[in-house]
């Protein structure tokens, strides 16, 4: 929902939504796959995959929706620029935890790497 309220916001067409959905949709199941993995090599290659959609998606928030957003109000254009800055902050959190987390390296605890996620999630 963050996406398409971002997307809304700067005004996207209905093509750039559906793919910025379909990328984002992409990015979650293959992060599934690999957390599901049974082996470290696949969940770190399917941890990759997931990590390079995510940067897509983080991508395509600068250059479509930030264009975009450029032709607004100056009020949308500041609104979008502050949340999307904070969820490029955000999101890129979420792989790195992953990776220093139980599914990956287990360099942090399950406890950690549970309230690590929970912050996130309600950030």
């Amino acid at each position: 929902l963050l996406l398409l309220d971002l997307a809304l916001l700067a005004n996207a067409s209905r093509r750039e939504i559906g793919g910025l959905v379909i990328l984002d949709s992409f990015m979650i199941v293959t992060g599934l796959v690999g957390a599901l993995s049974k082996t470290m090599l696949a969940r770190y290659t399917w941890w990759f995959i997931s990590t390079v959609a995510m940067i897509l998606v983080l991508y395509f928030l600068y250059s479509v929706l930030g264009a975009r957003a450029q032709q607004m109000s100056s009020d949308v254009q500041s609104t979008f620029t502050a949340l999307r800055n904070l969820t490029l902050v955000l999101w890129t959190l979420y792989p790195i935890l992953w990776i220093v987390g139980t599914e990956g390296a287990g360099v942090v605890n399950l406890y950690v790497e549970t309230l690590g996620f929970m912050v996130l999630d309600v950030s």
